[in-house]
């Protein structure tokens, strides 16, 4: 249950934080910054890169934490 938890606060920071390089990108290109959501298949793409770096962030931390106790 914790790595299902690690992961879905995982997944809503870097899925906050690629939606605002998204529009970053888009202000650059327009000239203009304001906050909105990318085209429907633009937005499942952003969402399954941020939902699998998510989950092997998960991974990586559960791994870590069964590591760290014998060093």
């Amino acid at each position: 249950m914790r790595g299902v938890l690690v992961t879905g606060i995982t997944f809503g920071v870097f899925m906050a934080e690629a939606l605002i390089h998204y529009n970053m990108g888009t202000a650059k290109a327009e000239g203009e910054f304001r906050l909105r959501l990318p085209p429907p298949q633009e937005l499942v793409k952003i969402a399954a890169v941020t939902g699998a770096f998510s989950l092997l962030s998960g991974v990586l931390i559960r791994n870590a934490q069964r590591i760290a106790p014998k060093l």
